[in-house]
């Protein structure tokens, strides 16, 4: 009698596990259905973890779709151009790693797209988010931005081109709004947030070391199809980039 309750415990035990894994399977498969950027120009090297497996982007990887958890990190000579589906664009440079984050199709609520800078430095050019959200964070401060052009480094330094964004230091809460020509620092505590102006030389010289994925490359397209923020299955034509 003892053998077969422990048998029943081991069995009920054994289906749980396996539920668990099937959920997790359904979960890895809904995150991955709907992509939430894609790769449109790049210069090695460039590699995408994508939970499973490092892969080395070459020429054969055009269009390459990133996925909520999916990390982007450039080599000493890469440099990436990824569009996200609300076509803001980021400008990735050399030696930099970050997480592409959001629930795009996994709910039907407003959701946040989001990108974890664990280290380098990005240009963003964000598109009017209306009533949806997008945000850059490092490991001591987090940016709110509604639509606008701004440089970010992993180590807290935020400078505007255009526009404006809402930085928060993580572990004091202050907050300041940076202008065009203004930039912020978060202390290496997360604490203290120093503000200042830039002139237009300054900001010119930031935005011309992004420069290098604009040029050299031929215009293409890729259509695909993702679910939106409501449920709705939308199509849409990214364009992408092959080198001359």
């Amino acid at each position: 009698m003892q053998n077969r309750k422990i048998f029943i415990r081991s069995f009920i035990g054994s289906a749980l596990l396996a539920l668990v894994a099937i959920g997790a399977i359904e979960y890895e498969k809904a995150t991955r259905r709907n992509p939430l950027a894609v790769v449109i120009r790049f210069k090695p090297s460039v590699e995408v973890l994508n939970g499973v497996e490092v892969v080395k982007l070459t020429q054969q990887d055009k269009a390459k779709q990133l996925f909520d958890g999916d990390t982007l990190e450039t080599k000493k000579d890469g440099f990436a151009l990824v569009s996200f589906t609300d076509k803001s664009k980021a400008k990735v440079k050399p030696n930099s790693l970050l997480i592409v984050r959001g629930d795009r199709g996994l709910t039907r609520k407003v959701f946040t797209s989001r990108i974890d800078l664990s280290k380098g430095e990005i240009f963003l050019n964000v598109a009017p988010q209306g009533a949806l959200n997008f945000e850059v964070a490092t490991d001591k401060s987090v940016a709110s931005v509604k639509g606008t052009s701004f440089g970010t480094r992993s180590d807290g330094y935020y400078w505007v081109e255009e526009g404006e964004v809402e930085v928060m230091a993580l572990n004091s809460g202050q907050t300041e709004t940076v202008l065009a020509r203004q930039y912020v620092k978060v202390d290496v505590d997360g604490n203290v947030i120093e503000k200042g102006a830039l002139t237009q030389q300054q900001v010119d010289d930031l935005s011309t070391q992004f420069r290098v994925v604009d040029g050299d490359f031929v215009e293409k397209e890729m259509t695909f199809t993702f679910r939106d923020a409501n449920g709705q299955l939308r199509t849409q034509t990214i364009k992408y980039y092959e080198k001359q």
